[in-house]
């Protein structure tokens, strides 16, 4: 086992035994040969897309497994055997239908075969093709290439998020093939650097999609206070990114007399106008996805997990604990996806919960706010501009991405209680449960602390700074009084700093810790070419912002 496509890679290098998310090393396996073999399958898309073949199904098959192997999202072996074995019928049947030069070339990547589907096989195939196996001479090229492939990881979970509601986009589709050709081979630097901007751009290009997906179907979010208390009744717990499944399960459980709270990245679906008509999403309850242990136990009811965020359950609520979607471990229980015109069947779900006590409050009762999706932000563009002319709000600082485990986290926590009282913020993802029950005041009647919803949700901060930006009458986002620090965690979060990279944004910030994958030479590379650093101490970070840099 060799991972450390997370910020929690063990001493900061890679997890090796067993990973911190919980993933044992079988699991790593067969993930790194699915990524292997969906590489090759990709070798012959890219053939089939220059004569003109349509590949729609496994497009979305390649997005659906890609995601699967995203950090905290899946670990149930059985599923993984499937989608291997699956991977190489639809690489097999495809390059029958194709002309192959007799003297090309086909990576082993293409040819790869098994006898039978066997487990065992499987993982003992991944365990020579982990990241040990692909590295090179060239560390800088190896790491780049690594950016690459989890950056395209975060941008299949953004398609998958945005296809349940009917939205496609075949550009994102094709990148992602051409991504993993194009990390089977060798290719210089330069070329590297450039696809992994172009991941960062068509990841933003997923996220305006998904936010336009989201819009549509559920309407503009508006800025919601939401409650933290509880309630005397039985009640669900759900977890993730899916506003789909949150809406589905809020109509089969009206007059059911089982309430419904929302967890980590589902907070913001109190912000949506389509779910402020169920009376039954009564609050939010627990903050972000490293603390469902605890939170999880003292909840009582059922417990469902949409998308990603998946710990190893505790004996303790393990058996009210239902996944879904690409989400899943060993001997939980799976809801089914939806079939065609048909919503996802919640009754197991639902009929747990009735068999439980109400939660248990958690803290003292509070309110947060969230929902300052584009619509809402551009309505006090205005305002905000006249604040940054007039000098009441000297900077806005974007504290964006996924929290995590590690002590050095609550940096992010002493930043926001450290920072001038003339500085706006702007959040988007867990990341904000390390501030977003602070006391943090308003300027000229704004609150300083605008929460846009999900990491999904990046491009909305984005969107409305340019906006701003041209309000402002400045040349580019460079010229703004802006600061972005990103808490990098998983490959959503890497989508992110790439996406900022390849808009020229200078002196990003990305911490607790900088990705392993990138060694000093890049680093070195990227301090020079965007001025990216790590974080330092709150008073060193805070004092080098108001420079500027």
């Amino acid at each position: 086992m060799f991972c450390y496509h997370c910020q929690e890679a063990k001493k900061n290098k890679a997890c090796d035994t067993t990973g911190i998310c919980g993933k044992k090393a079988p699991i790593a396996s067969l993930q790194d040969l699915l990524v292997y073999l969906l590489k090759g399958l990709s070798f012959y898309v890219i053939k089939a897309h220059k004569i003109e073949m349509k590949t729609t199904r496994i497009d979305s098959f390649t997005a659906e497994s890609l995601y699967a192997t995203v950090t905290n999202v899946n670990f149930d072996s059985t599923e993984f055997v499937r989608l291997i074995s699956e991977t190489v019928q639809r690489r097999n049947l495809l390059s029958k239908q194709l002309t192959i030069p007799a003297d090309e070339i086909i990576p082993e990547e293409a040819l790869w075969q098994y006898d039978n589907i066997d487990e065992v096989v499987f993982i003992e195939k991944g365990n020579i093709l982990g990241v040990p196996s692909l590295l090179e001479k060239d560390e800088v090229y190896h790491g780049l290439r690594e950016s690459l492939v989890y950056g395209v990881k975060g941008l299949a979970s953004l398609i998958e998020h945005s296809s349940v509601l009917g939205y496609k986009n075949q550009d994102l589709y094709d990148f992602i093939h051409q991504a993993l050709n194009f990390s089977i081979s060798f290719h210089s630097i330069d070329e590297a650097l450039a696809m992994n901007l172009r991941c960062g751009k068509l990841g933003l290009q997923a996220m305006e999609l998904l936010n336009q997906a989201n819009t549509e179907t559920f309407g503009h979010p508006v800025p919601t206070k939401v409650h933290t208390d509880v309630w005397n009744k039985p009640a669900i717990l759900i977890s993730g990114h899916d506003l789909q499944d949150i809406e589905e399960l809020l109509e089969q459980t009206v007059g059911t007399e089982v309430d419904v709270y929302t967890h980590g990245e589902a907070l913001v679906a109190h912000a949506y106008p389509k779910f402020k008509q169920f009376f039954n999403l009564v609050g939010n309850y627990g903050g972000a996805w490293q603390d469902q242990k605890n939170q999880f136990a003292k909840f009582n009811g059922a417990l469902i997990v949409t998308t990603n965020s998946l710990q190893q359950a505790k004996k303790t609520y393990k058996e009210k604990l239902f996944t879904t979607g690409m989400v899943g471990w060993d001997e939980i229980p799976h809801i089914d996806d939806r079939k065609p015109h048909q919503a996802k069947d919640f009754t197991a779900l639902i009929e747990q919960a009735k068999q439980n006590p109400p939660p248990t409050l958690l803290t003292d009762a509070t309110i947060i706010t969230t929902g300052y999706g584009l619509q809402s932000l551009l309505e006090l563009k205005a305002t905000i501009a006249n604040a940054i002319q007039a000098g009441t709000i000297k900077r806005i600082i974007v504290i964006a991405g996924c929290d995590g485990r590690h002590k050095e986290r609550r940096y992010y926590t002493e930043l926001v209680e450290s920072l001038p009282k003339d500085w706006l913020i702007l959040t988007a993802g867990e990341t904000k449960y390390r501030f977003n029950q602070l006391e943090l005041g308003e300027i000229n009647g704004i609150p300083r602390l605008l929460d846009a919803g999900q990491g999904n949700d990046f491009y909305v901060i984005i969107g409305f700074l340019q906006s701003l930006q041209e309000a402002l009458g400045l040349a580019d986002l460079n010229a703004m009084p802006v600061s972005f620090n990103i808490a990098w965690y998983e490959q959503q979060t890497i989508i992110m700093f790439l996406a900022l990279l390849e808009l020229g944004v200078k002196n990003v910030r990305l911490g607790p810790t900088l990705p392993p994958f990138f060694n000093a030479d890049i680093l070195t590379m990227l301090a020079d070419k965007f001025s990216l650093k790590g974080t330092d101490t709150v008073e060193t970070d805070i004092e080098a912002m108001l420079e500027g840099n």
